[in-house]
């Protein structure tokens, strides 16, 4: 095993100098931080990962709060907390899914304060809020995705505009009759979504087709069927269907199906996410594109800045959307 004795005789420097130049100290000139940098390499010389968390006062490991039985079933989240992992992996960094244990009293940030974590990316913390509100009166950088409620320290799509951009899609294409296929109502994304809904709808006079009373919380394919189901029967046949999700979509247009109706041929669907799944259900789904890539790159680049810069509270990140056309829309004859 290469030791950085070896490294400094090599180098012609001393053990100090080589100790600097491999923890990223800035006293020594880069031209000797990259020959000594060269001769590591060159060696194999791996660093000692406790040593050097002494050194810096850090881990270089980022905790993830993802409640499996929320997130798996949400593959958005899914998708973003690969991306996250990509990105954060290429900085040199660990991740670590944080564990919330209410018999053995290990919750969030005791899992924390025990693995010495550097920061915190929220994805998706079920029931947990007061565990997770732990978290932001803590020393940590903490960035939720999606929050329950707005505020700083978190990143999310811009829902409100993008629910309007698919109504206004539809209704561009002769859509009267718009149904709307409901999030949660006990998040301030699922009711960003809605306002939006309900605005469009009094802009242009339309009645609205909706489920008041039905919160929609895995935004799943059984509920996106169920909730079709009963807004069919409640109102009729729609002539369009915005959802807040592409799972949801998909269940909506496989209840249509069933019962003799044809997409989009008597109804035309829009869904939410861009999942790859909309390129292999029939008929292709056209959907509003959450880029999962831009969140994972953002979100990483985020939790870095907060702890080089010790920032511990930043506004909230809005990220922007795109319509994706494919087939589940058409043109009201």
């Amino acid at each position: 095993m290469v030791t950085i004795d070896e490294i400094a005789k090599l180098s012609k420097v001393s053990i100090s100098t080589v100790s600097k130049a491999l923890n990223g100290y800035t006293e020594i000139s880069e031209k000797t931080r990259k020959r000594i940098i060269d001769i590591a390499d060159e060696l194999g010389y791996m660093p000692n990962a406790t040593a050097q968390s002494l050194v810096r006062k850090r881990s270089n490991t980022v905790g993830v709060v993802y409640e499996v039985q929320y997130g798996l079933k949400n593959l958005f989240f899914s998708s973003v907390l690969e991306a996250f992992r990509k990105n954060i992996e290429s900085k040199g960094y660990d991740i670590l899914l944080l564990s919330h244990n209410t018999d053995s009293g290990l919750d969030y940030l005791r899992h924390c304060q025990s693995k010495n974590v550097d920061a915190v990316l929220v994805v998706s913390g079920g029931d947990n809020s007061d565990a997770i509100h732990k978290l932001y009166l803590s020393q940590l950088a903490v960035l939720t995705l999606d929050p329950a409620e707005k505020g700083p320290n978190s990143i999310f799509s811009d829902s409100y505009h993008s629910i309007k951009r698919s109504c206004k899609y539809l209704y561009d294409l002769g859509h009267k009759r718009i149904a709307f296929i409901n999030g949660s109502y006990t998040n301030f994304i699922g009711r960003e979504r809605l306002r939006a809904y309900l605005d469009f709808i009094h802009e242009k006079g339309l009645e609205p087709l909706y489920l008041a009373e039905r919160s929609n919380e895995k935004y799943s394919y059984e509920e996106g069927y169920t909730t079709m189901k009963m807004i069919f029967e409640a109102y009729g046949l729609p002539e369009a269907v915005c959802s807040v999700s592409d799972l949801m979509a998909i269940g909506a247009i496989n209840y249509l199906y069933n019962h003799g109706f044809s997409v989009p041929g008597d109804v035309s669907v829009i869904g939410f996410d861009d999942l790859q799944v909309c390129e292999i259900v029939t008929p292709k789904l056209t959907t509003i594109r959450q880029d999962y890539e831009a969140f994972g790159e953002l979100a990483c680049d985020t939790l870095l800045g907060m702890i080089e810069g010790k920032v511990r509270k930043i506004d909230p990140i809005i990220v922007d959307t795109e319509i994706i056309v494919r087939d589940s829309c058409r043109k009201r004859k």
